[in-house]
């Protein structure tokens, strides 16, 4: 089938006009290598505002998604455009590698700051979760002068090469195409709904949590006590939101002070507020000796950091953590806007208080509806596990609820590492009339969906997790 005659077919599929976003589709399948991404909605999305979003065409939606957990403080912040502004109007950016500037300064000061831990701390900088996760990977192998890195089973690093080879939610049959970094070894992730060893880990914590620490403590001795750093998410996000018993993330504490390697704290996806904490870690009680952040932190500008321990963070010599424009002054500037914007204006207790409501509505509609199979969050980082039967993941259930939602005013995706479960993270300071909308729309398509009324033929245009 030719892009043409695809794209007609997706025009009458869809029930809105979607003419303006689909000239943007075609270019974008024309001009853009497909694996950047992975689409799911037709729609180009022009201009946005606090909760919303509108397409080319002037549909608009509440947003479920704020551009993969990005948006922490709302679209266009006006604290976070205010100080934008403010840095273009004096200096776009001057490289650090060789001079110095403000602005990156007081960002690491704040993040020293705000970080877990009382020791002395330092902070590198970079564009997106991954090239910080590399960065992280390098300073727990210099500071060690080990080689091995410890990864989980559905963690999602990035995909850099550093971060590709320490990511366990992408097939192998995938990553073997670039030929990944050796030395990342990998165990299973606690996830007490699914896990290999059949326990429920909501009833029995305690017998999760210790089946999950042997492995980890087996995989320690397979690699002969060469571990330089174990890089963990305290909650696995693209895995479909899965939190570990608080015992378990205490045990790797502990298992890093035996064995002296580095514990990494990845913080792209649950930091800057997102879990009801402004670091999710803090959900458990555990100081790491590295943690790096992402997504959020920037309030919409490009930019990520590594903050750890001083002696760690100086391990590695120069220039082996230079980036030309790390640490950019506008992103910076931008970074302590939304810092101030998440403290300022409660943002933590919000997405907490936020989150309590909407997962009890989630729980409402899991007693009318089998398809439910577990909701699960913290504060505004929630999974709904859709199911077939008993716990048998239903992707394509995923995806036409997703599609209705779409169509009907919400974006909201599926993911998860069988791509099942819906994704709910809006903003922090999301309205309450937004949020019942939302929740409204994703029960009417639920119940569409259970009533045979989403077509099979959408499947194909949701390339989806």
């Amino acid at each position: 089938m030719g892009l043409d005659e695809d794209l007609e077919n997706l025009r009458k599929l869809a029930s809105k006009r979607i003419d303006k976003s689909l000239e943007i589709v075609a270019k974008d399948r024309k001009y853009l290598a497909k694996a950047i991404g992975l689409k799911y909605f037709p729609i180009a999305i022009t201009k946005a505002e606090g909760s919303k979003v509108w397409d080319a065409d002037g549909n608009e939606y509440i947003d479920f998604l704020t551009s993969a957990a990005v948006y922490n403080v709302g679209h266009r912040n006006p604290r976070v455009v205010k100080a934008i502004r403010e840095q273009i109007d004096k200096l776009l950016n001057y490289t650090v590698v060789y001079l110095y500037m403000e602005p990156c300064v007081r960002l690491a000061e704040k993040l020293v700051s705000i970080t877990p831990g009382k020791f002395n701390k330092k902070v590198s900088y970079g564009f997106s979760g991954s090239d910080s996760v590399d960065s992280a990977i390098k300073v727990a192998r210099a500071y060690t002068k080990k080689r091995c890195i410890l990864s989980f089973y559905g963690s999602y690093h990035g995909t850099t090469y550093g971060s590709l080879s320490a990511t366990g939610i992408i097939d192998e049959s995938i990553k073997t195409q670039v030929f990944p970094l050796a030395d990342i070894k990998f165990v299973d992730f606690p996830d007490p709904y699914r896990n290999k060893w059949g326990i429920d880990g909501y009833e029995h914590p305690d017998e999760l949590t210790s089946r999950a620490l042997e492995e980890v403590k087996n995989k320690i001795k397979e690699c002969t006590s060469d571990i330089a750093g174990l890089l963990f998410e305290p909650i696995q996000g693209d895995a479909g939101v899965i939190i570990p018993p608080e015992e378990f993330i205490k045990g790797l504490r502990e298992l890093a002070d035996t064995h002296g390697f580095v514990l990494i704290d990845e913080e792209v996806q649950t930091g800057v507020g997102r879990t009801g904490k402004f670091w999710a870690i803090e959900h458990f009680d555990v100081v790491p000796d590295v943690l790096v952040s992402a997504k959020a932190l920037g309030g919409g500008m490009p930019i990520s950091a590594v903050v750890g321990r001083s002696e760690i963070m100086d391990s590695v010599s120069p220039p082996m953590l230079v980036f030309t424009h790390a640490g950019h002054a506008v992103s910076a500037s931008a970074a302590l806007a939304t810092i101030e914007a998440v403290e300022d204006e409660n943002l933590i207790a919000k997405a907490a208080e936020m989150g309590e409501y909407i997962i009890k509505r989630f729980r409402e509609m899991q007693d009318k509806f089998d398809i439910i199979g577990d909701v699960r969050g913290k504060g505004l980082l929630i999974g709904v596990d859709i199911v077939k039967r008993g716990k048998e993941p239903d992707r394509k259930g995923a995806l036409k609820i997703c599609w209705r939602a779409w169509e009907k005013g919400l974006i909201v995706i599926s993911f998860g590492r069988n791509g099942n479960v819906l994704r709910i993270a809006p903003p922090l300071n999301i309205p309450r009339e937004d949020v019942d909308r939302a929740l409204d729309i994703i029960e009417s398509s639920i119940k569409e969906f259970l009533e045979g009324k989403i077509p099979d033929d959408v499947i194909d245009y949701l390339r989806g997790w």
